[in-house]
């Protein structure tokens, strides 16, 4: 039997998130023990945005076998509770693109250092609403926070090793935004026209569990960033970024079915 104390103790290293963090990188060595597919390469990485000035800690750093493809992850650990991610269509279809940082350098040349859209799978619903219940219904939402800062750490780090190896050979990174949780994943789907006006609520909806899904919006504001932009709708669009979620008992399957399409010339051009 556990003394009374050791578990007072172990209660209070519970309530951090550093065991999921621990567990999910233990989780990734045994999945793959040979490195022949994911692996972690940085834990509790510090970082600052190189324009925000913002900073933190990246929980985990994972890489694919070829060291191409990165997912910049941040865990989070709840107790008990669901996260609904709300969709405005009765037979929503899973979607594939997301939505990356591309690092292409080629000797001194910059070919691509930036976000841009890319097919991958395994596909998901997609939403850009989360409802978190007993949340603060005034303040910023909680997942849009944690999301906002995980993809300015994404950009941290794409910097830092764009430093690296700016004056090197050949170099090719994508990196992907991920959240993983102990938190249930309930898609909430349902029609516009069952929205009541009055009390602004929805009137019918039909729930499905889902391993993961992929957040996008705006999470962060940026001005234009190629002047191509002729509207303050394309300047949001443009700056929409993915975040995947995923319910942290279905990581692993998540990077076992982790695919992403061949890349084309233009893609890096």
């Amino acid at each position: 039997m556990e003394p009374k104390q050791d578990e007072k103790w172990r209660n209070i290293v519970n309530s951090s998130g550093f065991p999921l963090q621990i567990g999910i990188a233990h989780q990734i060595e045994r999945a793959w023990p040979g490195g022949g597919g994911w692996r972690t390469v940085l834990t509790e990485h510090p970082w600052r945005h190189p324009e925000s000035a913002e900073d933190g800690f990246i929980d985990l750093v994972i890489e694919d076998q070829f060291r191409t493809q990165v997912m910049v992850v941040e865990c989070k650990r709840v107790r008990d509770t669901e996260w609904f991610f709300l969709i405005s269509k009765e037979n929503p279809k899973p979607r594939r693109v997301a939505n990356a940082w591309f690092t292409y350098l080629h000797g001194e040349r910059k070919n691509r250092f930036g976000w841009q859209d890319h097919p991958t799978e395994p596909s998901s619903y997609q939403s850009e609403f989360c409802v978190v219940h007993g949340q603060d219904s005034k303040s910023r939402p909680m997942l849009e926070r944690v999301a906002a800062q995980l993809v300015e750490s994404t950009e941290a780090l794409a910097h830092e090793e764009f430093a690296i190896h700016k004056d090197g050979t050949e170099f090719l990174r994508i990196y992907f935004n991920v959240i993983i949780t102990t938190a249930d994943l309930k898609v909430c789907k349902f029609k516009p026209e069952d929205i009541d006006i009055a009390a602004g609520e929805i009137s019918k909806a039909t729930f499905e569990t889902v391993p993961w899904v992929r957040l996008r919006k705006t999470l962060i504001p940026r001005p234009a960033a190629s002047g191509s932009e002729k509207t303050i709708s394309e300047v949001a669009t443009k700056n929409e970024r993915t975040v995947f979620v995923v319910n942290s008992e279905r990581f692993v399957n998540f990077l076992a079915q982790w695919e992403l399409d061949n890349l084309s010339a233009g893609a890096l051009g």
